[in-house]
């Protein structure tokens, strides 16, 4: 149901008042986009910072993108990268144990 209501010091007033059946109630309010004060970023960036942030974030968006290398040209995995894959698989697995996030 669309009902008209009134903004007013952070409340909304129904314009024909209605009785709901419930104290607590979740709304999807529709605001006029001029009505609305755009709010400016605490942080001023510079150009220079913007600039340098935008390629970093292409750079990022490429490694996303690009082709992962076929399996018989990765190189061999040695031994300490093997016991570092076990420890975190240890970890993982005790954090399931404990009905942690993993």
């Amino acid at each position: 149901m669309q009902v008209e209501a009134i903004y007013k010091q952070g409340h909304l007033e129904f314009v024909n008042p209605i009785k709901l059946k419930h104290d607590h109630l979740r709304l999807v309010v529709l605001v006029p986009d001029d009505e609305i004060e755009t709010q400016s970023t605490p942080y001023e960036l510079s150009p220079d910072v913007l600039r340098k942030a935008e390629e970093m974030r292409q750079r990022i968006d490429a490694a996303r993108r690009a082709p992962l290398s076929p399996d018989e040209e990765l190189p061999e995995i040695t031994a300490k990268e093997l016991e570092r894959i076990e420890a975190f698989e240890l970890r993982a697995q005790m954090r399931r144990e404990q009905g942690r996030p993993v």
